[in-house]
């Protein structure tokens, strides 16, 4: 290539050369992508269609002599494959440094079988068609590469397109959204395979190639390993490594992925796996996130997706040309649509999910357009109609399925919107999604705790599916109207926000670290989010990211701390308010962590000692949610659980020792129950069950009190407070003679009688408490289910 067009020189009189108008051309990709975005978002479509739509337009403006001879200078196609090059390893790099593994790993039955019922589908459909095909086009050599083609580029499913669109739609954190992820990368990643082993075959000089560049990609993971580990141990006090570092992996990653090209081979499935097995955890995996999600979000991929609807052209195509362009993508839907059915039947999916999947997954993407457009030295058939039919068919499935896909969302909103379900109907072996709320590493680490708890780590027993999410709360500061110095300014208006020193990097320096350290004992991934925003607006963010990251329950920290001395001091009233409104406005379970560090719950990592947890149960829909929450505890060998039951002295229920039946394989029998039973006749049903699982297998001790009134059962709390080190109760019982009259001192009504009463600084009480509140909504919606 010419140094003078490489370095941007103008040749002769020319103003531009090919490299300045390509990147005009990405910049009218993106103006007119974000025009259309703004009038297709309201009707529900994603960004893809919008960024595929405006590449298209920009393609028909080349109709004009002018435009054509601005955008289609000489050797412009050089720098259009090398610069999607550099786009498509920089996104697939970063596909597979945030693709949920956990998730991917229990659900690998699932995307192999609809990635082979997807391909043998379309395969088969394919087969009758060729024949016509190859008489319509008049092909005589190269049947196999023909039908290869054919088959690879559209029974493909472009995974960028199907990520994006998932995002944009919230869908990223439902079970279905992460499937239809996984299948997309499983299908796009095979049929590169299926492509270049062939291709490979057929050359017989690739296979070499393919094994030497497989060794290296091995080389580059290892490499990659010991950087991410070592890196961060030059600058330990720095939140992020220095871009020079940063530049390092990127370095490594184009060096290796520019040598596999130079070989007529796809590098985009070398390059996923290097971010696939890239470190999960530490400061070298968060800098990449962070420095690679924005720009590659927000400039790359719609880029990428324009630069699909670019390459749409008709000119060469004739009137009979757009019959077979007609059947070609009715055959291409109909062949994904019957291989996605089949697959989901037989893997039981609910039947609301097989149209969406089946239209998710018949999008097209650059991928297939890059195969197409590789090895034409065994493509004797490939020509100018080939290949606009060939793409024109790529773009009107993929802006088909797109608007099929949204449209069917939007009719079906309710079917995919995230359930409100409470924890007291779920099973441990569902996954448990958990958000915990922190204001700085005071919080944090008792919050790594309990999250460490939750997660169980029993020998021999297979983890219950876990995700837990940690968002670092950063209130902005109000501006200040007065005069005043700030040394001047009275001691709670200087600290209301949680000090300055809060507000800078060292809190999310240490609260890092201390993931990284439970990351590392736990092998248990801390997703981490970060929210600035207004005090008073606080509460509306949370609950936003609770629908958006559809989890089960929100943890948030008590607004008073204890000290070094035992006492506990007062945060501020404005953590309070943010708390109540929290608890008046999720959409799901709530928890308050009253979290005593040094006298209270803390796990140990790395460490054998036992943390003794009781629940307290006195009935009632709090009290269950929490008694649920607990079921997780049962998978941790490092916590001993007991179960306290209050009954009053007046009660006739019988004793569930007598009563107890353990129930087939200790799985737990979930009884609807009517709306008109009355709520003991729902606490004795919920309890035997739990006793018939836990406690009659020896997971967890139970014991009952009976009491009177709430003077005998504040006795009883104090007699204990000194055996556990962790109380877990609901927040409220309604009107219950086992707590009468705790009412009268209550200091913090959010907690509820006994959870305000263990929480309290002038009780002898130095146990953590965690307060739990079911959503008021979650069980009439479970039963109108």
């Amino acid at each position: 290539m010419d140094p003078k067009m490489l370095f941007c020189l103008p040749e002769g009189d020319a103003l531009f050369n090919p490299l300045n108008t390509m990147f005009i051309q990405m910049a009218c990709i993106l103006v007119f992508s974000q025009f259309f975005y703004l009038f297709l978002k309201p009707c529900g479509q994603a960004g893809p269609v919008a960024q595929i739509l405006a590449g298209i337009v920009l393609s028909l403006l080349t109709i004009i002599r002018k435009v054509h001879e601005f955008f289609l200078q000489k050797d412009s196609a050089s720098y259009y494959i090398f610069f999607s090059f550099l786009l498509r390893t920089g996104f697939m790099f970063l596909i597979g440094l945030e693709i949920d593994l956990d998730f991917m790993k229990r659900n690998l039955k699932n995307s192999i079988v609809i990635t082979l019922c997807s391909l043998v589908s379309s395969g088969i459909i394919w087969l009758p068609f060729l024949w016509f095909l190859i008489n319509f086009i008049q092909i005589k050599d190269d049947f196999l590469t023909f039908y290869l083609a054919f088959l690879v580029t559209l029974s493909n499913t472009a995974a960028p397109v199907v990520i994006r669109s998932i995002i944009d739609w919230k869908l990223h954190t439902s079970e279905i959204g992460r499937l239809a992820i996984s299948c997309g990368l499983f299908i796009e990643i095979s049929n590169i395979f299926l492509y270049t082993v062939v291709v490979s075959f057929i050359s017989g000089t690739m296979t070499g190639d393919i094994f030497l560049y497989s060794f290296a990609t091995g080389v580059i993971i290892l490499i990659n390993r010991f950087l991410a580990s070592w890196l961060p141990k030059r600058n330990p006090k720095e939140k992020y490594l220095s871009k020079a570092e940063t530049l390092a992996f990127i370095i490594l990653i184009l060096i290796i992925a520019l040598t596999i090209e130079s070989s007529n081979l796809n590098s985009t499935v070398f390059v996923f796996f290097i971010g696939l097995m890239f470190p999960r955890e530490g400061k070298t995996y968060r800098t990449l996130i962070n420095r690679l999600s924005y720009p590659i979000h927000e400039f790359v991929l719609p880029v990428y997706f324009g630069y699909i609807g670019f390459r749409f052209s008709v000119n060469s195509l004739t009137k009979r040309h757009y019959l077979v362009l007609g059947m070609t993508v009715a055959l291409s839907l109909l062949g994904k649509l019957l291989g996605v059915l089949c697959a989901c039947s037989f893997l039981k999916i609910p039947r609301k999910y097989w149209l969406f999947l089946s239209t998710i997954l018949s999008v097209k993407g650059h991928v297939g357009l890059v195969l197409l457009d590789s090895n034409l030295v065994y493509k004797k058939w490939f020509t100018p109609i080939v290949h606009d039919m060939f793409v024109a068919s790529l773009v009107i499935m993929t802006l088909f399925s797109g608007i099929m896909t949204s449209l069917l969302l939007r009719t079906q909103e309710k079917s995919f919107a995230h359930k409100n379900t409470s924890l007291e109907f779920f099973d441990t072996k569902e996954e448990l999604r958990v958000l915990t709320c922190v204001y700085g590493v005071r919080h944090a680490r008792g919050s790594i705790s309990l999250v460490s708890a939750l997660s169980g780590c029993s020998p021999g027993v297979s983890p219950s599916p876990f995700t837990p999410y940690l968002m670092h709360l950063i209130p902005l500061p109000t501006k200040r109207k007065t005069e005043l110095l700030y040394h001047e300014l009275e001691e709670d208006a200087g600290n209301s926000n949680g000090g300055d020193d809060e507000f800078g990097t060292n809190e999310g320096l240490e609260i890092n670290d201390s993931i990284d350290s439970f990351t590392k004992d736990r092998n248990i991934m801390i997703r981490q989010v970060k929210l600035v925003a207004q005090m008073e607006n606080m509460h509306e963010e949370i609950c936003n990211a609770t629908e958006d990251l559809r989890v089960s329950i929100v943890l948030l920290p008590f607004h008073k701390h204890q000290r070094i001395d035992g006492k506990t001091t007062n945060d501020g009233e404005a953590f309070r308010h943010m708390n109540r409104k929290v608890l008046k406005q999720a959409q799901c379970s709530i928890g308050i962590f009253v979290d005593r560090n040094i006298t209270g719950f803390h796990q140990l990592h790395g460490s054998d000692s036992v943390q003794h947890v009781v629940a307290l149960f006195f009935g009632g829909p709090d009290d269950r949610e929490a008694l649920s929450l607990c079921k997780w505890l049962t998978n941790n060998s490092q916590i001993h659980l007991t179960v306290i039951q209050f009954v009053a002295d007046d009660s006739k229920i019988e004793k569930l020792v007598g009563d107890a039946v353990t129930k087939e394989n200790n799985e737990v029998f979930l009884e609807i129950v009517s709306k008109d039973q009355t709520e003991d006749e729902t606490d004795r049903i919920f309890l035997e069950e739990f006793y018939n699982r836990f406690v009659t297998t020896g997971q967890v001790g139970f014991i009952e009190k009976r009491v009177s009134n709430g003077l005998q059962t504040l006795t009883i709390l104090r007699e204990i407070g000194e055996m556990y080190s962790l109380f877990v109760v609901g927040k409220n019982r309604g009107d219950c003679p086992m707590t009468s009259g705790m009412n009268d001192w209550e200091e913090c009504p959010e907690l509820g009688p006994v959870g305000d009463f263990l929480a309290s600084s002038n009780m002898d009480v130095n146990s953590s408490v965690l307060v739990v509140q079911r959503h008021r909504h979650s069980f009439d919606s479970f039963v109108d289910e």
